[in-house]
C-alpha cells in the first residue's frame, strides 16, 4: 500500500511565504512605475504582506493546520517545472535583449502554475488565483509602459495577495480547530 509523503508544517509555510514574497517584488515593480519612491514603495508592500504571512505562519506552523496537498506527484512537477520555465525564460530573455518581458513571462508562468497547484489541493482558490493572474498578464500586454509596467506589477500582485486572504479565510472557517471549537462569549 503506497504512503503519501508527509511534509512538515514549516515547508508549507515557506511555500506560502514564497508566494508572498513574488507578490511583493511585482508590487514594488508596479509602484516604481507608477514614481512611488522605494521607501514608500516598501512601507505600503509590507503593510500588506507582512499580516498575510503571519496568518500563514499562524496556520501552518502554530496550529498545525496548513492546506493539504492530495496529489503530491502533481505538485511537485508543477513546482519544478515553475522554477525550470521561470530560468528558461529569464536566460531566453536575456539572450534577445528583452528583459522588459520578464515580468509578463514570470506572470504567465506563476500564473499557469496555480491550476495543477488548486487541482493538486482540491483547491478553488489557487485556481481563481491563476486565473486571475493570467487575465492580469494577458491585459497588460495591450498597454505601453509605464502602464504596462504598473497593471502587471500591481495586478499580479493584488491577485496573489487577495488568493492568499482567501486562502486564509478559507482555512480558518472550514477544518480548523478554532472553527470546531464552541465561540466564548464575555459576560
Amino acid at each position: 500500500m503506497p504512503t503519501t509523503p508527509v511534509q512538515k508544517p514549516w515547508r508549507y509555510a515557506l511555500t506560502d511565504l514564497t508566494g508572498l514574497l513574488f507578490a511583493a517584488l511585482w508590487s514594488m515593480r508596479g509602484l516604481a512605475a507608477l514614481g512611488i519612491t522605494p521607501s514608500h514603495g516598501l512601507i505600503i508592500t509590507v503593510s500588506i504582506s507582512l499580516p498575510l504571512a503571519w496568518g500563514f505562519l499562524r496556520r501552518d506552523i502554530t496550529h498545525h493546520d496548513p492546506e493539504i496537498v492530495h496529489d503530491h506527484k502533481l505538485a511537485r512537477r508543477t513546482r519544478r517545472a515553475r522554477v525550470v520555465l521561470l530560468v528558461t525564460a529569464g536566460v531566453v530573455l536575456s539572450a534577445v535583449h528583452r528583459p522588459d518581458l520578464m515580468l509578463v513571462a514570470a506572470g504567465l508562468v506563476i500564473g499557469a502554475s496555480y491550476l495543477p497547484l488548486g487541482r493538486a489541493m482540491h483547491e478553488p482558490v489557487h485556481i481563481y488565483t491563476g486565473v486571475g493572474i493570467l487575465f492580469v498578464t494577458a491585459a497588460s500586454l495591450f498597454l505601453n509602459q509605464p502602464l504596462h509596467s504598473v497593471v502587471a506589477g500591481l495586478g499580479t500582485a493584488s491577485a496573489c495577495w487577495v488568493g492568499a486572504l482567501c486562502r486564509l479565510m478559507r482555512s480558518r472557517l472550514i477544518g480548523s480547530r478554532e472553527a470546531e471549537a464552541p465561540i466564548r462569549t464575555i459576560a
